[in-house]
């Protein structure tokens, strides 16, 4: 089958060798705002079986224009991040209204956990079989089960994190906690005594430090959106132990007690609980890092992905 795409997944042998770039070489599409990626890929969609778009604003650009020109989109839309409803007021409903139409003009969506499967469908008024869960992957492209570690905590992420939830288990951690925020992320204060604050670090210092840890922690906000998968995967391909807040997405990715832990919402007396178990019982949780270094090792690369999107674009597409 043919696709056309705004999507830059090179990363992916497998996907950029079935999928047809808008993008020339060296062009990112960040480059060319959303309305450029838009029109090149109204003007090329003839004879494609389906067009991916990547992203919220050219997604809705691609499928306006297709609407407003009376043509069929063969439109499967990724990266559409659900916001928080906000019916009282007009711009968000008017920017709601618009989605819907270009969401149910489509051939579908793919989504990043099976739990935003039923959110998507429901927010956009959609059959259930137009919404597809395709899992992530790994951006560290070699795994390595990194056992040594410094014995500290750590955690990493900005958005959806419960920063609040985490430092307040922190209290109770029996080792150091490296925090690392966005620049302008709030945090309450003041900060315990064992916790080192860092801000807007390089991925590769993120990864070196992750290499350092007993333990990687991903406290997550519920919403109807999945986050922190990105961080999980990353700490599981280090063969790190993960505690994470149980929502959707860290679901897919993690089997409590076997290659990570879940802990409930909120709740820092959990958090900090299963924390400090697997600081105290080290060959527990060398377990369940080689666990979650198995699993990601086995599935969790680039091309893993790249043949799951295209499984899941085809089956759109014969619908």
């Amino acid at each position: 089958m043919k696709i056309l795409t705004n999507l830059a997944f090179v990363q992916s042998r497998v996907w950029s060798a079935a999928a047809e770039s808008i993008c020339a070489d060296g062009e990112s599409p960040d480059e060319m705002g959303a309305l450029r990626q838009a029109w090149r890929l109204w003007r090329r969609r003839r004879g494609a079986d389906a067009v991916v778009t990547m992203g919220a604003r050219a997604s809705l650009a691609y499928g306006l224009l297709c609407a407003a020109t009376g043509v069929a989109s063969r439109q499967v839309m990724m990266e559409y991040f659900l916001d928080i409803p906000r019916p009282e007021s007009w711009r968000w409903r008017f920017k709601h209204a618009l989605y819907r139409i270009v969401a149910r003009r489509a051939l579908g969506i793919l989504v990043n956990s099976k739990g935003e499967i039923e959110s998507t469908a429901s927010r956009f008024g959609l059959e259930r079989a137009k919404v597809l869960f395709v899992p992530m992957y790994s951006t560290i492209e070699k795994p390595e089960c990194v056992e040594d570690n410094e014995g500290i905590v750590v955690s990493v992420g900005r958005t959806l994190r419960d920063n609040a939830t985490l430092l307040a288990a922190a209290r109770r951690f029996r080792a150091p906690l490296v925090l690392v925020v966005g620049k302008d992320d709030k945090l309450p204060e003041p900060l315990p005594s064992n916790v080192e604050l860092l801000r807007e670090i390089p991925l590769e210092e993120a990864h070196r430090l992750m290499r350092r840890a007993a333990v990687v922690v991903i406290p997550l906000l519920p919403a109807e959106r999945s986050t922190g998968q990105v961080v999980v995967l990353e700490a599981m391909a280090l063969g790190k132990p993960v505690v994470a807040t149980e929502l959707a997405g860290t679901v897919d990715l993690i089997a409590s007690g076997v290659d990570g832990v879940l802990v409930p919402a909120g709740d820092a007396e959990a958090l900090a609980s299963a924390v400090n178990h697997l600081l105290e019982t080290p060959d527990e949780a060398r377990a369940i890092g080689r666990a979650a270094y198995r699993r990601i090792a086995a599935t969790g690369s680039a091309d893993h992905r790249g043949r799951a999107m295209l499984e899941a674009v085809a089956a759109l597409a014969a619908r």
